[in-house]
């Protein structure tokens, strides 16, 4: 029978017993990127991502904005708001809808709750450069007084673009909140170890040419990448909301398992993030208890609903 997820399940419940003194030690903190590669190199990957869990949960920026978004009924609401929603797609959302990185299920959750919504139709095997102009111009035609945006994994670098390099083009002024979703704000350590000496570049290159993706762009990804080397300031003025996947091995998927495995001497991730570049976009985090990178998890559709009851009270 083929292997289906990384490990049989594990006690949970005494694993979040055992985070316990981590956590306190950490007094309302959440760790660090070291101080989860520490953790994950002395007691285990599994042990590190329950201590960023419980600490995201317990830490003094996140602790009241996780309670208000679970205290929010799971229902929808008509009722008019005048949010426009843009979503940015994850890598191949064309060639794989079955992932579900286009975010129609997102998008149907959002108009259940009077939001509208609408797919940034973003080049699917583009890169940074090639679709960041994509999103400017969509940004920049549009007349809603109140625009949020969410980005799906390599959205996240791409949104990141536009603020950093289009902003004079786009209506920042009524932009409200940015949803990051499993985002890459700086890059992504997976692509890192696909350039990191001549033979993998080759296979990359191969692999691109098989897949159709640029080579250029995906090398664009990168964390070392220029892109990312500059500093990088958004607006107080936009909300921004991290919604972090944060598996144990034993709940990765086997699509992931093979990403997770490889990134997991860098410490805990979600088969292609690791969980600490959450902590890089300043704005709350929220993290989805065993969901990996594709978020497919029963807590979604109920998240998504409070997730968008809790942002229209407070705006």
């Amino acid at each position: 029978m083929p292997r289906l997820y990384g490990a049989p399940p594990v006690d949970e419940v005494r694993l979040a017993g055992q985070a316990r003194p981590f956590v306190q030690a950490l007094r309302g903190q959440v760790p660090d990127a070291a101080q989860l590669r520490a953790l994950s190199d002395q007691h285990g990957t599994d042990l590190a991502t329950m201590v960023f869990y419980e600490a995201v949960r317990a830490s003094d920026d996140n602790r009241e904005f996780i309670r208000g978004v679970q205290a929010q009924p799971v229902a929808p609401s008509q009722a008019p708001n005048g949010v426009k929603l843009f979503i940015l797609p994850a890598l191949f959302y064309r060639e794989r809808p079955e992932v579900g990185g286009d975010g129609a299920h997102i998008a149907d959750v959002a108009r259940a709750c009077g939001i509208q919504a609408e797919l940034i139709p973003t080049q699917s095997k583009g890169g940074v450069t090639a679709n960041a102009p994509l999103i400017r111009d969509t940004l920049k035609a549009e007349t809603a007084d109140r625009i949020w945006l969410l980005s799906l994994s390599k959205g996240g670098a791409e949104l990141r673009h536009v603020f950093q390099h289009y902003a004079e083009d786009i209506p920042l002024e009524r932009i409200e909140t940015w949803l990051n979703v499993g985002g890459l704000p700086r890059g992504c350590h997976l692509i890192d170890l696909m350039f990191d000496n001549a033979m993998r570049r080759v296979r990359t290159r191969a692999l691109c040419s098989v897949t159709g993706v640029a080579y250029h762009g995906l090398e664009e990804f990168r964390t070392t990448h220029r892109l990312w080397q500059t500093g990088f300031t958004l607006a107080d003025s936009i909300r921004v909301v991290n919604v972090v996947g944060t598996p144990l091995l034993s709940h990765m998927q086997k699509a992931l398992l093979g990403r997770y495995s490889r990134l997991r001497h860098l410490g805990p991730n979600d088969g292609l993030v690791l969980l600490p570049e959450a902590l890089w976009l300043p704005g709350h985090i929220y993290p989805v208890w065993g969901a990996d990178h594709f978020f497919r998890s029963t807590q979604i559709s109920p998240l998504l609903y409070r997730l968008f009851g809790y942002l229209l009270k407070k705006t």
